[in-house]
């Protein structure tokens, strides 16, 4: 789960490089949200999960420090901690299809930095589907009486490593495949 103060800020968005956020990195992500607390119950078919979410949000995390070396799943856990800031997209509505899910796995998902494609990945990155990542935060929360709740917004992890914000930069993730539009969301560092 994420806090709601590092979905604050819409695409197009501007983050200046101040003290008290100094070290962010830039992460392309993506989020969900929880429609209703079925969402604990739904087990590992991803038609299934897709009936308890309603939205699936594009994100661009700025988690300090940033994450280096092989994406898996520690590591995505791990970023999801360092959270510091984010940048949100358009939410899509949730389709509860067999369609819609194999949107989200097959989607492409690049991110580039002042126009500079830096990553390029299929929405299996995450875990072999993004919604693995619901699956086993159901199963973790499970473990100490813990639920997840209507409203609760879920990062599914990183697309690619984390790379240092900079100044002077504007970093743009974009999602191809997910709807029948491509799909951006966008940060600038000034």
């Amino acid at each position: 789960m994420i806090f709601a103060s590092t979905i604050a800020a819409k695409s197009p968005a501007t983050v200046a490089l101040t003290p008290q956020v100094g070290g962010l990195g830039v992460e392309a992500d993506l989020l969900v949200r929880v429609k209703d607390a079925g969402i604990n119950t739904a087990g590992q078919d991803p038609v299934a999960i897709l009936r308890h979410l309603d939205q699936v949000i594009p994100f661009i995390e700025l988690p300090r420090g940033g994450v280096a070396g092989k994406v898996d799943g520690p590591i995505l856990v791990s970023a999801n901690v360092s959270a510091r800031l984010g940048v949100v997209g358009e939410p899509v509505a949730v389709e509860a299809s067999p369609a819609f899910a194999a949107r989200l796995a097959s989607m492409t998902v690049t991110f580039t930095d002042n126009d500079k494609e830096i990553a390029r990945a299929p929405g299996s990155a995450l875990l072999g589907h993004p919604l693995n990542a619901v699956t086993y935060l159901v199963g973790d929360l499970a473990k100490t009486g813990k639920a997840l709740k209507p409203g609760d917004i879920v990062s599914l992890g990183g697309f690619a490593p984390s790379v240092p914000a900079q100044a002077g930069h504007a970093y743009v993730q974009r999602y191809e495949g997910l709807a029948a539009q491509p799909v951006t969301v966008e940060v600038r560092i000034p």
